[in-house]
């Protein structure tokens, strides 16, 4: 005869027994979850954190200064203690790194710099294509299109394009950089007084591998006169940089480079 204790369970015991142990693993497999949503919750509350911190920082440490001139002019004192006045419309980006061993900013549009003097570090104004570089001095950059321009008021000023950066225009006061719209083009010239009329009597020239029917052009415009040439020359290919030159001059040294005669061309006031 079986003792006591190896006595088979009744049916209501054995149910009440497995009703005890799932009731157990539910009750465990519960705490489990709960424990998983607090650490996810601590977890994903920690990394908020994180993330606003770090958006905080490159806010106030990395991401640049954007000013934007939307339906008036602008005018900005910068830590150097330079004065920017951004032209309606325009916008100028500066880097929290302003200033340093260069004094940079990044211009869209047209703005007066008026720059605070330091002979160690020159202050840059990045263009669209072009880089204008001063060491103190004011001065008003445009940009229309595929126009650029630099007028220089005070001081003295590097004229650079960012494909060609040895190709250096130096501007002294009441001078003009423009480019007229030409990518292989540069001019620089007397500051165009718009009170009374000015003849232009020299001026600085350069063409980079440019269509003598846009040269001609160039120097129509900037000497205020008419050239007369054969229409079949058009197409040939100048690269002259000349400065201080007059319309003579520069016509010249392109029948020189195009082994033309020196009556090619006729000047017409």
């Amino acid at each position: 005869m079986d003792s006591e204790e190896n006595k088979p369970l009744t049916d209501r015991e054995s149910n009440e027994l497995w009703e005890k142990l799932t009731s157990r693993i539910k009750a465990h497999e519960k705490e489990k979850r709960k424990r998983k949503v607090v650490r996810f919750a601590s977890i994903s509350v920690a990394a908020a954190i994180l993330l606003v911190s770090s958006l905080i920082s490159y806010k106030v440490f990395i991401m640049p200064d954007i000013y934007h001139a939307e339906n008036t002019n602008l005018k900005i004192t910068l830590k150097d203690g330079s004065v920017v006045t951004l032209d309606k419309g325009a916008s100028l980006r500066v880097d929290k790194s302003f200033p340093s061993a260069t004094r940079d900013v990044f211009l869209e549009g047209n703005a007066i710099f008026n720059v605070s003097k330091s002979n160690e570090h020159p202050f840059i104004v990045h263009g669209k294509e072009y880089n204008t570089r001063v060491l103190g001095t004011v001065f008003k950059v445009i940009q229309r299109g595929k126009t650029f321009n630099v007028d220089l008021y005070e001081g003295k000023v590097q004229v650079t394009k960012n494909d060609k950066p040895k190709d250096v225009f130096v501007l002294r006061p009441k001078e003009t950089f423009s480019n007229l719209g030409m990518a292989k083009v540069a001019t620089v010239v007397a500051t165009k007084n718009h009170e009374k009329s000015q003849d232009t009597k020299t001026a600085t020239l350069s063409f980079d591998n440019t269509n003598l029917a846009d040269v001609v052009q160039v120097i129509e415009q900037t000497f205020g006169l008419k050239i007369k040439y054969p229409n079949e020359l058009g197409n040939q290919k100048i690269s002259i940089t000349k400065e201080k030159t007059t319309p003579i001059e520069v016509l010249k040294l392109i029948s020189l480079q195009l082994d033309l005669d020196d009556k090619t061309f006729e000047l017409e006031k």
